[in-house]
């Protein structure tokens, strides 16, 4: 059965109150009894202590127990329900009570305990006085216990009474906005991400759940931001290179072109940028994906450096543009080794792009707790924004729009989602003048 949680509220309040009266009523209930019988324990020892008076007083008068007669203190006694023995310093019965317990005391509980009796420090004899324990309590006895676990449960009553529309009015309070949230939640999930989310609370898990739903509506709405700025993207990275391919293609079949060599590798390579763009699309795909997990090995670094520079040494020849690699040798990492060649294959095309004149610098070198893998360019730089921005899908900066120059701008959200990966961090270090530093710490 399901139920609001102003009922279940309420639900839990009447069962912890009424589990609460009744542990409260029974330690109430014993506290007043052992109470009570303490109090009238205590009056009862106030006898024992004249019978222990009045036996030293005779003693003290007569100095023998011979002749000793105690009528007279045992009709006192058995009015309280209380016997004695009295014994002299041989342990010889001088005078006894106890044969007159009548039938009123004799199914009672009977206490027994023993008392000496001395006379000038000298120990002269004792006494044992036994008491019938149900003859502590009459009739208005029991009547007083009753009507102090009546009072007692009667204030439980209505204090309860009291406090429950206080309870009431306490689960409303706290049931309203956690309806509001849920109302707005609803809306959310019917697709209204712009509305802020609040509420009038002043529970702090409330509050802090609402943070935590705003926060996820400015996700979701940052996701489908992203989604139809990537759609937008992805359509606008297509539909270039399809439009050339189409108009080739229909000029072609028109007669308006001729089919030669060169037309069909200009077609060619248009095919080969639509099939590398999709490529790196199912790159990130891949490595977005939940199965996605690194098949971490230890790397010589230097190794896979060396290897992946080589195929750009042409192409830096041809610009005139100077690499230098400065490694410090012996550097072992934790990768997936043809990750962490797309990493630097990435990072250093992208340098190699960017860089006009000078040089680009490939450093590597041990810190105490993580080795460092750098490059460092002498290009135009980054602005604070470009630097904020540059490992988005197809970002690419303002001065390098040209798709001949910048690519698709997918590189570099490759390079993040394989360093993120692996547990690696990534900075980006440009003042927009001098030049541009990637740094990856194996961490």
């Amino acid at each position: 059965m399901k139920l609001s949680i102003k009922k279940q509220f309420l639900m839990l309040f009447i069962l912890v109150s009424g589990i609460g009266a009744i542990v409260l009523a029974s330690i109430l209930s014993v506290g007043v009894s052992n109470s009570f019988y303490d109090y009238k324990w205590t009056n009862q020892t106030k006898i024992f202590d004249f019978i222990i008076q009045q036996l030293r007083f005779h003693y003290a008068v007569y100095k023998t127990w011979d002749n000793f007669v105690g009528d007279d203190l045992a009709q006192f006694a058995s009015k309280e329900g209380c016997f004695f023995t009295v014994y002299d310093k041989h342990n010889k019965v001088v005078w006894t009570s106890e044969t007159s317990i009548n039938e009123e005391f004799s199914d009672s509980k009977y206490w027994q305990n023993i008392y000496l009796i001395d006379y000038n420090g000298v120990i002269v004899g004792k006494v044992s006085i036994g008491q019938c324990i149900n003859s502590l309590f009459n009739e208005n006895d029991f009547k007083f216990q009753r009507n102090i676990t009546y009072y007692l449960l009667l204030s439980l009553v209505i204090a309860f009474l009291i406090c429950l529309p206080l309870i009431i009015f306490l689960s409303f309070m706290l049931s309203v906005p956690i309806k509001q949230l849920k109302r707005q939640a609803e809306n959310m999930v019917s697709g209204d991400l712009i509305s802020e989310i609040q509420i009038k609370s002043s529970t702090i898990e409330l509050l802090r759940l609402k943070d935590a739903l705003n926060k996820l509506r400015t996700s979701l709405l940052a996701q489908e931001s992203l989604r139809k700025q990537l759609t937008s993207d992805i359509s606008h990275e297509l539909r270039t290179p399809l439009n050339i391919i189409q108009n080739e293609l229909e000029a072609m079949l028109d007669g308006i072109f001729d089919i030669n060599q060169y037309r069909l590798e200009g077609l060619h390579t248009e095919i080969i940028r639509i099939t590398n763009l999709i490529k790196e699309l199912e790159n990130i795909a891949t490595m977005e994906s939940d199965s996605f997990i690194p098949d971490i090995q230890n790397v010589k670094i230097e190794d896979v450096i060396y290897h992946t520079t080589s195929t750009f040494e042409a192409t830096f020849q041809r610009k005139n543009i100077q690499l230098i690699i400065d490694i410090q040798p012996g550097i072992i990492v934790k990768a997936q080794p043809d990750k962490l060649a797309q990493v630097i294959v990435n990072i250093v095309s992208n340098a190699l792009k960017y860089t006009e004149k000078g040089s680009v610098t490939i450093k590597t070198y041990m810190m105490p707790k993580y080795a460092v893998f750098e490059v460092i360019d002498t290009g135009s730089g980054l602005s604070e924004s470009d630097k904020i921005k540059i490992f988005e899908r197809f970002y690419r900066v303002e001065k390098s729009r040209n798709r001949n120059a910048g690519g698709a701008g997918l590189g570099l959200a490759i390079v993040k989602k394989i360093v993120d990966a692996h547990g690696w961090t990534i900075e980006v270090k440009s003042d927009g003048k001098t030049g541009t530093t990637f740094r990856i710490k194996f961490g």
